[in-house]
């Protein structure tokens, strides 16, 4: 096969989460991931020799980590959990029940009986009114213990290896006591102290490259060009203003590679640009501010050569030249950094690495070369933290049975971008790039919605206001800065219609607070609209709505455009979490009903006969009874195997799409109520795909007077 470089880049950001001219952070995760991936993913990398990564760090990230360092600032679960339990008010009782009872993904809450349990008895959800019934609940010791579980969640796997108390307080789960708390704390604080210098000693000792984004990162093409979206975005979707303001742009950069010199002592030579868009004007300034390689995603590359499928293994796993011959591009494989990212959680960690190693080695066998030609350069571009919270043991068994593999083999090596570089410069240049992101090859996630409509409106506005200011002085700065945090990605993204949060209303309006005090810095009123929130609950996500009863013919094809038009529609990307993935097995779902049925059809990406040959997909009902639907591979008959609980009462068919006819009373749901359901995909005995990912999904069941007045209308 020959010798196969591999890069890994591991993203890690934050937005700014401070509230403007405040030391309080409205939530604490630049902190808590500090104690976690943040430093979990340098430590690591001391047991590895001859293991070489790129680490992408975020000035906004870095910025808070060294403020909680200096004290310069604090987050309310940190007091909190400091406060001792006989002295919690009732609001006080009410913010550590909703935002620190549970919501930690995969391992956190399996690995605790004790936080399970306190969980469960909070309730499910975090309406205001569960949350006062579970105040009346809870005992003193109960929230000293979940005081406790709650930062011990978010310890990774570093401390588990290396603390004592860690590991003491994990052992005993319960009946914690005020010292032990306080010694967990104090541990927490100084790993936070050390995650900047674990950062410098692994670049120090050549083991990483360290890169960054712009500072508050930033879209640059929309900053640059808003112009630039209309290839995949409708211009009656996009605001009324577009931007056009390239100094915007290099600013953030310059800032942003500023940052990274002061802190570690040298400019780096690549960027991530924030959520890897490019486009010609912002490659353009990129290369000007002396940035040497950038990246994006390889739907971005396949857009640019004109491919309607995947770039060639000969394209893709090559560096390319840009912007004049000035910058470098890499290309992610998005397919590779999607199994990282979703499938392997739910591995056994030696499975996941060995499936990994042999898909990395499948891809150098694609890669067409004769004597002397530079090996392939398998980039793998991914969140350095988001996907650790779903492994069960927060990724260290997965992370170390994939770098002893590839130390072990031959022909693959890890290397960073610039040491291939180094090596291997690019031959042929790109002379345009499609203007897009790693989300779709577009920039729909952060552009085009309504509310991203009203979001740039505002910032419009507050980026006029900068513009009149008739002073450079420090007022104007003092604005700018407020400006430049508004730009950032994070607001936008938890403004679209395809990303949900528990905390969408914080983004709110920590983007709101932002825009109100560049005018105040400038001495000027903010606008009415400020103060007018901008995101609009989305409960359930549907793209659309039921309009009215409806029956379908069960036989696993679309039979016309009308027959599933009066049920809901939900696409799966609205379901999506704050990571992303090129395409998920399930797109679509649709929920029917009549007087004694639910009529339930699920489109996937291939036909659903040939998806479910090689994959079973379950249909989970939640209940006082729980019920299944079960699809496997095919039967004698070259059909698939329907099972499940409910096999005898449903209809089902599986052909183009899956079709099922299920009696509401088999589910013991009644008109007017709520129906909880979940679909589960999987893969040789290991889940590939879950909607959603925690839970249930929850359908309101039309009422009987929601029938009859659907079929007047």
């Amino acid at each position: 096969m020959g010798r196969v470089n591999v890069a890994f880049v591991w993203h890690m950001h934050q937005p700014w989460y401070v509230w403007p001219d405040s030391s309080r952070a409205a939530l604490p995760f630049a902190r808590l991931h500090a104690c976690s991936a943040y430093y979990d993913m340098p430590w690591l990398l001391r047991k590895f020799d001859g293991t070489h990564v790129t680490f992408n760090l975020v000035p906004s990230l870095v910025e808070q980590i060294q403020g909680y360092v200096r004290g310069e600032i604090v987050d309310r679960a940190a007091e909190l959990s400091r406060r001792d339990p006989d002295a919690l008010t009732l609001d006080d009782q009410r913010y550590l029940l909703t935002h620190m009872c549970g919501g930690h993904p995969g391992g956190a809450m399996a690995t605790s009986a004790r936080y399970g349990e306190l969980s469960h008895k909070r309730g499910v959800d975090r309406k205001p009114e569960t949350i006062d019934r579970a105040c009346r609940l809870f005992t003193e010791d109960e929230y000293l213990d979940l005081q406790v579980l709650f930062n011990l969640a978010w310890c990774g796997f570093a401390l588990a290896n290396t603390s004592d108390i860690i590991r003491e307080l994990r052992a005993k789960d319960r009946d914690f006591t005020p010292d032990e708390k306080d010694a967990l704390l104090e541990e927490m604080d100084r790993t936070v102290a050390l995650v900047v210098d674990e950062y410098a000693h692994a670049a120090g000792e050549g083991r990483a490259e360290l890169i960054c984004s712009p500072r508050y990162h930033p879209i640059l093409p929309l900053l640059t060009n808003m112009g630039d979206a209309e290839r995949r975005i409708p211009a009656s979707r996009l605001p009324e203003h577009l931007w056009h303001e390239p100094e915007e742009a290099r600013r953030q950069l310059r800032e942003g590679l500023g940052r990274h010199a002061e802190v570690f002592g040298a400019r780096p030579r690549g960027i991530w640009p924030s959520e890897g868009s490019i486009s010609d004007a912002a490659l353009r300034i990129t290369a000007e501010e002396g940035v040497g390689w950038a990246a994006s995603d390889e739907e971005v590359l396949a857009a640019t050569l004109g491919n309607t499928d995947r770039p060639s293994a000969h394209d893709l796993y090559r560096p390319w030249s840009a912007a004049g011959g000035r910058l470098s591009l890499i290309f992610r494989d998005h397919r590779l950094s999607d199994m990282i990212g979703f499938v392997y959680r739910d591995w056994e960690p030696a499975d996941a690495a060995e499936d990994f190693i042999s898909r990395l080695k499948a891809a150098g066998d694609r890669f067409e070369r004769s004597d002397g030609d530079a090996p392939p350069l398998i980039s793998v571009i991914l969140d350095g933290e988001n996907p650790w919270g779903w492994y069960a043991d927060a990724g260290e068994g997965f992370l170390s049975e994939l770098y002893a593999g590839i130390e072990a083999d031959d022909d693959l090596h890890t290397v960073t971008i610039s040491e291939h570089l180094d090596e291997h410069p690019p031959q042929d240049e790109l002379a345009a790039v499609f203007p897009g992101s790693w989300i779709d090859h577009s920039f729909s996630t952060w552009v085009g919605g309504d509310e991203h409509r009203q979001a740039w409106t505002l910032l419009t506005g507050a980026l006029e206001a900068v513009k009149r200011y008739p002073d450079d002085g420090e007022a104007l700065e003092h604005a700018r800065r407020h400006l430049m945090i508004a730009e950032g990605s994070d607001w936008f993204w938890w403004y679209s219609e395809n990303q949900h949060t528990l905390d969408a209303d914080i983004f709110d309006e920590l983007f709101r607070s932002q825009i109100a005090h560049v005018y105040m810095a400038l001495g000027e009123e903010p606008p009415a609209t400020v103060e007018e929130p901008i995101y609009a609950e989305k409960i359930s996500r549907l793209t659309r709505e039921a309009v009215g009863p409806m029956t379908a013919n069960v036989d696993g094809r679309i039979t016309s455009y009308f027959e599933w038009q009066p049920a809901a529609l939900m696409r799966t990307s609205g379901l999506a979490s704050a990571m992303q993935r090129s395409q998920f097995v399930v797109k679509e779902m649709y929920f029917g009903f009549d007087e004694q049925n639910l009529w339930l059809r699920l489109d996937t990406v291939t036909p659903s006969a040939e998806t479910l040959r090689d994959c079973r997909m379950e249909v989970l009902f939640a209940g006082e009874v729980s019920h299944t639907i079960t699809v496997t591979g095919e039967h004698g008959d070259g059909a698939p195997a329907v099972n499940g609980t409910l096999c005898e009462d449903a209809e089902c068919a599986v052909g183009r799409i899956f079709e099922a006819r299920v009696p509401l009373a088999r589910l013991d749901v009644k008109l007017g109520g709520t129906l909880r359901l979940a679909i589960v995909l999987g893969r040789e005995g290991r889940v590939i795909e879950r909607w959603p990912e925690l839970g249930f999904l929850q359908v309101a069941v039309p009422s009987r007077e929601d029938m009859v007045a659907a079929w007047v209308l």
